[in-house]
């Protein structure tokens, strides 16, 4: 927020969802410290603050509610710097806070928007408000294709190749819990909240003879990702070693799947720094440029170039819509359509199979 709308800053969530009676404290509290909105009384049920705790409560995803969290908190601020009741707040209201907000990405102005619009909704659903100033507003338009970097065939055997040279060379638990996270991301396509938030206790599993990872997808559906070949490898090297250092067997560990030796779980900022690391060392142009969700465009572009069909790797993903996987694709759609085409000038045979030319169906 710029320096001008600074008299309220919001306490940031937890990336972690507490436990549900530590969740409720804690928006009790946040909610209770919210700008602009009037305090509701003891006799109140239905006041807007009440109202705004149980939206935040019963959202399924927990980085859907910290999204939305922090921006209601950015509207709130907004308008208790301005002095806009935002029980009366029209729709030039909420065009002058976004434009007064610091430049964003579109998909962070949309999530601004959504919020706003989404809490304005609950409000009237509850009879509280009447009115959503946030509805019209214009969103940016969509990416027509991601933006993050895929790595190519070559380029994530190499990575893959060094995580495994080092963790037989090293075979420190740290090496190899490296590993076994590159591997399951490398194979399953999770997003690194699935990594990050995973419990042993209540997250890994087997069925069919194999590791299983239970986890919630960006929408608050449960999703289950099944640890095959080099990942189910990596993973059981893994375990095994941190259940000798703790001196118990592999199926009495309990706590966060990938932590320090300490029991911390990683952060963003650890993954972050792990696939960079890796990607220099391993000798990969623009390591800088290999992030986390570089891994989840990988899969679905390479399973998308080794025939795989969009509806299989949309369900992989967790997407709703094959739409949303196209847009990891796209790339290598038009990459493939130019070296046909490339291939024709150049008089060099063209292959008899054209996966790019497969019939896509958006929905």
């Amino acid at each position: 927020m710029g320096p001008a709308l600074a008299p309220y800053e919001a306490p940031p969530m937890p990336a972690r969802q507490p436990d549900e009676r530590a969740l409720r404290a804690l928006l009790a509290e946040l909610v209770a410290g919210l700008p602009a909105l009037p305090r509701d009384s003891q006799t109140e049920r239905y006041g807007a603050r009440s109202v705004t705790r149980a939206w935040l409560q019963g959202m399924t995803s927990h980085q859907t509610r910290r999204s939305y969290w922090r921006g209601l908190a950015l509207w709130l601020s907004y308008c208790d710097w301005q002095r806009v009741d935002p029980l009366a707040a029209r729709m030039t209201d909420v065009k002058d806070w976004i434009a007064e907000l610091a430049p964003v990405s579109p998909v962070t102005h949309n999530a601004r928007l959504a919020a706003v619009s989404a809490w304005y909704t609950e409000l009237i659903d509850n009879r509280v408000h009447d009115d959503n100033p946030a509805r019209l507003v214009a969103r940016h338009k969509r990416a027509k294709e991601s933006r993050t970097r895929a790595l190519g065939y070559d380029e994530l055997v190499a990575l893959l190749g060094h995580a495994r040279a080092r963790a037989g060379r090293a075979g420190t638990e740290s090496a190899l819990r490296n590993r076994a996270i590159l591997e399951i991301m490398a194979t399953t396509g999770v997003r690194s909240g699935a990594i990050l938030h995973a419990r042993i206790d209540d997250d890994l599993a087997m069925d069919h003879g194999h590791w299983i990872l239970r986890y919630v997808n960006k929408g608050g559906h449960r999703k289950t990702a099944d640890i095959l070949g080099f990942a189910e490898e990596a993973l059981a090297r893994y375990l095994a070693a941190r259940a000798q250092r703790e001196e118990k067997a592999v199926h009495d560990l309990s706590g966060w799947l990938f932590a320090t030796r300490t029991g911390t779980p990683l952060t963003s900022r650890d993954l972050g720094n792990l696939f960079h690391a890796t990607a220099r060392a391993a000798g990969i142009a623009d390591p800088h440029d290999v992030v986390p969700h570089s891994m989840r465009h990988t899969v679905l572009t390479l399973g998308y170039e080794n025939g795989v069909a969009i509806e299989d790797l949309a369900d992989l993903a967790g997407h709703e819509s094959t739409a949303t996987t196209l847009l990891y694709v796209r790339r290598s759609r038009r990459r493939q359509t130019t070296q046909l085409l490339a291939d024709l000038v150049g008089e060099r045979p063209v292959p008899a199979e054209r996966p790019h030319l497969r019939v896509v169906r958006s929905g």
